[in-house]
C-alpha cells in the first residue's frame, strides 16, 4: 500500500508535500503548496476534517482519518491519514496510505506478466526496427528495473547496458535523467545497482495496469 507526507499549518494551509502525495491526488506540488486542503477535499469530508484540526493540542496522540480527495480527472481517492503536531509552531505531519482502485484486481502476478510482455515487444522493437529508430529507452530502462525488483535481483548499469545492448555511457546519461525526475535511485545496499523510487514504481504500474484495462467506448 503506498505511503505519503504532507505538512501543513494548524489551520490547514499546505506547506511541503512529497512525491507521493502528489501521485495520490495528481497534481504538481506547485499547485498543493500554499492552498488549503479544502481545495482539493471532497465537500462532504470537509466538516471532520476541521473538526480533527480543531482537536488537536500539544502532546496529544496522532489522529485517525478518512477522507477523500479530488483528482483534476473528476475522480475520487480514499486515503487513511496519521495527523500529529510536530513542532514549536503548530505545524501538522500527515501521514496518508491509500489504494489505488485500478490496482485492486490486478494482482502482482498481471503486473509481472504485463511487464514481460511489454520487455518482449521492446525487444521486438529493437530487432525490427534498429536502434537508430527505437525512442523509447526511457521505457525499456524502467521495465528491466522493475523486473529486476519483481524477481528479486539486482541490476546494475551493465546489466541493463547487455540486455538492451546499449552503451554503457547511453544508459548512464538515461538513467541521470530518471534520477532527476524521481522515478530512479541507486541501490542502497549496491551503489552499482538500480532501484525504482516510489514514484518511479507507481508510474511504471499506472502504465501497466492501462495494458491491462480493456478500452471501451
Amino acid at each position: 500500500m503506498p505511503t505519503a507526507h504532507c505538512v501543513s499549518t494548524r489551520t490547514g494551509i499546505i506547506r511541503s508535500v512529497d512525491a507521493a502525495f502528489c501521485d495520490m491526488v495528481r497534481r504538481p506540488g506547485s499547485d498543493l503548496v500554499g492552498r488549503s486542503y479544502q481545495a482539493i477535499t471532497v465537500a462532504g469530508d470537509i466538516p471532520k476534517s476541521q473538526q480533527m484540526l480543531e482537536g488537536l493540542v500539544d502532546g496529544a496522540v496522532p489522529t485517525k482519518l478518512r477522507k477523500r480527495y479530488h483528482r483534476p480527472d473528476g475522480s475520487v481517492i480514499e486515503a487513511d491519514l496519521l495527523v500529529s503536531r510536530f513542532d514549536d509552531a503548530g505545524h501538522l505531519v500527515s501521514t496518508l496510505f491509500w489504494q489505488e482502485p485500478s490496482l485492486l484486481a490486478v494482482s502482482p502476478r498481471h503486473m509481472w506478466k504485463a511487464a514481460i510482455q511489454m520487455r518482449h515487444l521492446y525487444s521486438c522493437r529493437m530487432a525490427e526496427l534498429g536502434q537508430d529508430l527505437f525512442g523509447d529507452y526511457v521505457g525499456a530502462i524502467l521495465i528491466q528495473i522493475y523486473l529486476s525488483e519483481a524477481e528479486g535481483r539486482s541490476l546494475t548499469i551493465a546489466d541493463i547496458a547487455g540486455a538492451l545492448e546499449m552503451n554503457p555511457g547511453m544508459v548512464l546519461r538515461w538513467l541521470k535523467a530518471l534520477r532527476q525526475h524521481g522515478l530512479a535511485q541507486s541501490d542502497t545496499q549496491r551503489p552499482d545497482a538500480v532501484q525504482l523510487t516510489h514514484h518511479g514504481l507507481v508510474k511504471v504500474e499506472r502504465l501497466l495496469t492501462a495494458t491491462l484495462t480493456p478500452i471501451t467506448g
